[in-house]
């Protein structure tokens, strides 16, 4: 192996490397994406699948609410290699809210597909995905066959191979998410091992009741056992033993095979060492290791996202850090790297959550309006979350009588510090935008990993300090609503959270109680008095 030639731009890295004969180009490059103003803030954010398209990438990211009780939603967000957006959409909801999500290209389209093979396709006027018919589980395709991978989970997984001529199948129990074809040969790349099938119809020959659509098309596709080293011959099988059952059992083999990839009639690996990535191929039952890379990439594949019928054309995706992603592209002679760096909006920390300001402003009117608030937390830096609701099946604070009403919510976050945040939600009724409720929950500040000035640093584990913070909001509250009006006695129900509660202007303010150590928060409830039923 020789490198010939080095040339750095900028964020960009090529290598020329001539081995045995043949050149491969590495370019390492970085690019930045600027993602504010898309997701919410307190939000984790992740990249869970991703494919290049016409020169563009299409990232689908999974952003998770931190301040609201885990809510999540997807978008697809499109980007060029200079890192410029070019649309970020939110997903519908049937697709936002699947766990199984195989993003995929196919005959110049872009496609998505639920486990059920429910497709959808990517409409390029509007960039939302719209149904189309049916997909199926095809990984392969050529002039001569159809190959087919189905996973039944602990029930086993199945490779089918269609003879497009005669429409026989036969099927074999490798799996077969990786395929390759050189040279009249068929090979299928898994973890630890590498298999060769010179010719499909050595393998199982399929009976009427094992046909890929026959077993697709039940709700639990399973058949009778068969042999799986019919018609397989192996190239390469690590010496460790490697259990799919047992995580822990991968860290054991020597090599970790991601993918194969052709190119001038060779057979390539992408390759996992101990501490590296590295090319490879086998030669005589061996690994020869071709280049090695100075780090190892953090691969994941969310769930089977591995549709490609290209020999010398793979894709994989990489994680390697916080807000920090990448992908390894191979190209035929071409290996592409690129990392990918994204901010957006999340919380900064402020001096006070003015919570006896707001206090004060209740107490003082009858009525308040939407805007009203808004500007109230405008001005006083409260982070919109953005999660609006129509009912009040989610919080067993407000009073019944709204279950009958037209209401919305709105919520808001404030971190004052590295042990507390605010977290508050105001309900208005629809009809009049007027302020009927507010529920209020002061809990620890949760880390947020951010670099920025006054950004959360990390979360505090100084339960003691911790504590203490809480107690002094907890005073601070009590003794402001002591100023303001005198406390009521409470009748509370057995199996009820206790809580004192002061009633100022025709409000009604429920404090409730807080333990003495390993305090991770309390809350608050403000409403109308005349819609408060204390045996609710």
């Amino acid at each position: 192996m020789k490198i010939i030639h080095l040339l750095m731009t900028c964020l960009t890295l090529v290598f020329y490397l001539n081995i045995s004969g043949q050149t491969f180009n590495i370019t390492e490059r970085q690019i930045q994406i600027n993602t504010n103003n898309i997701f919410r803030p307190a939000s984790r954010i992740t990249m869970i699948s991703s494919l290049k398209f016409k020169n563009n990438y299409y990232s689908i990211f999974e952003e998770t609410q931190v301040y609201d009780f885990g809510q999540t939603r997807k978008y697809l967000v499109k980007y060029n290699p200079q890192g410029e957006i070019l649309f970020a959409e939110k997903l519908q909801q049937e697709l936002s809210n699947s766990h199984y999500i195989d993003l995929f290209v196919l005959d110049d389209h872009i496609y998505l597909q639920l486990n059920n093979n429910a497709r959808y396709i990517l409409d390029a006027a509007t960039n939302h995905f719209t149904e189309t018919t049916k997909g199926n589980d095809l990984v392969y395709d050529d002039d001569h066959y159809k190959v087919m991978y189905k996973n039944f989970g602990e029930w086993g997984e199945a490779t089918w191979f269609i003879n497009k001529k005669d429409k026989s199948e036969y099927f074999t129990s490798l799996n077969g998410q990786d395929i390759n074809f050189l040279a009249g040969k068929f090979y299928v790349t898994n973890l630890s091992s590498i298999w060769e099938i010179s010719n499909p119809k050595e393998l199982t020959q399929c009976k009427p009741n094992q046909y890929y659509d026959y077993i697709n098309k039940k709700e639990f596709g399973m058949f009778d056992s068969y042999d799986y080293r019919k018609g397989v011959t192996s190239v390469y099988k690590d010496s460790a033993q490697y259990d799919p059952y047992n995580r822990k059992s991968i860290d054991q083999l020597n090599y970790i095979f991601m993918t194969s990839f052709v190119n001038d009639d060779q057979l390539y690996q992408i390759t996992q060492l101990k501490g590296s990535t590295a090319i490879s191929r086998i030669h005589q039952n061996k690994v020869e290791i071709i280049h090695k890379f100075k780090e190892k990439y953090n691969f994941f594949s969310w769930y089977n996202q591995f549709r490609n019928t290209r020999n010398d054309y793979k894709f994989l995706r990489f994680n390697n850090g916080y807000n920090a992603f990448g992908f390894f592209e191979t190209d035929h002679h071409n290996i592409d790297i690129t990392k990918v760096n994204y901010s957006y909006d999340t919380l900064q920390y402020v001096k006070s959550d003015s919570i006896t300001r707001l206090i004060t402003d209740i107490s003082n009117r009858n009525m308040l309006s939407k805007k009203e608030i808004i500007e109230l937390e405008k001005a006083t830096l409260g982070s919109d979350i953005q999660n609006y609701r129509t009912s009040i099946n989610h919080n067993g604070y407000y009073p019944r009588k709204f279950e009958k009403t037209d209401i919305e919510t709105i919520n808001f976050v404030k971190s004052e510090n590295e042990y507390i945040t605010q977290d508050i939600e105001y309900l208005f009724t629809k009809k009049d935008q007027e302020l009927n409720a507010i529920f209020i929950d002061w809990g620890r500040t949760k880390f947020f990993n951010s670099t920025g000035k006054n950004y959360f640093p990390i979360t505090n584990e100084n339960t003691s300090e911790n504590d203490k913070k809480f107690k002094e909001k907890y005073l601070k509250i009590k003794e402001h609503l002591n100023k303001l009006g005198k406390k009521i006695p409470v009748k509370v129900k057995p199996g009820k959270s206790g809580y004192e509660a002061w009633i100022i202007n025709g409000w009604r303010f429920n404090l409730y109680g807080i333990s003495e150590k390993d305090i991770n928060g309390f809350r608050f409830f403000i409403c109308r008095q005349e819609d408060f039923n204390e045996n609710e």
